[in-house]
């Protein structure tokens, strides 16, 4: 491992700014929230509560950090629902760190919401391209061979891998949000992350990035970092990596 890889993860909602001003809708941001919800729905025929990408704010953007000296899970920015000073925060340590990123979806959900709201926030990101290594692994993507078979879900995958998947979170991300759940959001997003990297290190194994030592040696930096978490809700997951993979143990 040449070089950090962080596996990150954003929340969104759909904007009450952009329902008011695209939309006129009046009311306080859940009275917004759920009309553009119920709208979109009916829109789509009840295929997605979500509206366009460019419309969705950023309420969480989270990172599990992964280097030859440890491993850390961090939610970045500043206070709950501060949506520059999450998106600023993950360019920044992008420029930082000049990590390799990896996601489950990022190619077509996360990277392109987070330029789309960087633009409408005025964030610069000088750090972020024209880079000359790889930038990013979009495990969905590379898995699904670039996108020529049907894609699955992060949650898919991770009961496969018997990895825990889809904790903290038992409603839709909106739902918690307006509920004043945001806490929840941030621990669901976390552990999307920490998953992520761990779906990405069995892929790295596979694919002869890492052999079977470096992978173990991995993971066990993962665990310690799960340990280090003080919801009670990452107890099983830390006791769930103690002999994970199996096939390694």
């Amino acid at each position: 491992m040449d070089r950090p890889v962080i596996a990150f993860d954003i929340e969104t909602i759909p904007d009450p700014a952009i329902g008011r001003r695209r939309d006129g809708l009046v009311g306080t941001d859940e009275e917004v929230v759920r009309e553009m919800v119920r709208r979109r729905v009916e829109e789509t025929e009840g295929g997605s509560e979500y509206p366009q990408l460019p419309w969705q704010r950023v309420v969480c953007v989270c990172v599990t950090i992964l280097d030859t000296q440890g491993c850390e899970i961090r939610h970045l920015g500043g206070a709950p629902l501060d949506e520059r000073s999450h998106v600023e925060a993950l360019y920044r340590l992008v420029g930082e760190r000049a990590p390799l990123l990896v996601s489950w979806n990022g190619r077509a959900f996360d990277l392109p919401v987070l330029r789309y709201r960087a633009l409408a926030l005025g964030v610069a990101a000088p750090g972020f391209y024209h880079r000359k290594e790889e930038l990013h692994v979009d495990l969905m993507y590379e898995l699904s061979s670039h996108g020529q078979t049907r894609r699955t879900g992060l949650r898919t995958i991770s009961e496969l891998l018997d990895l825990p998947a889809k904790r903290f979170a038992d409603k839709p991300v909106w739902e918690h949000v307006i509920a004043g759940q945001i806490d929840r959001v941030v621990e669901y997003c976390k552990l999307d992350t920490v998953d992520t990297l761990l779906v990405y290190l069995a892929w790295a194994h596979h694919e002869g990035r890492l052999d079977t030592h470096a992978l173990v040696a991995a993971v066990e930096r993962v665990r310690a970092a799960v340990t280090r978490e003080s919801d009670e809700g990452w107890r099983p997951i830390e006791a769930a990596l103690e002999r994970w993979p199996a096939w390694a143990r």
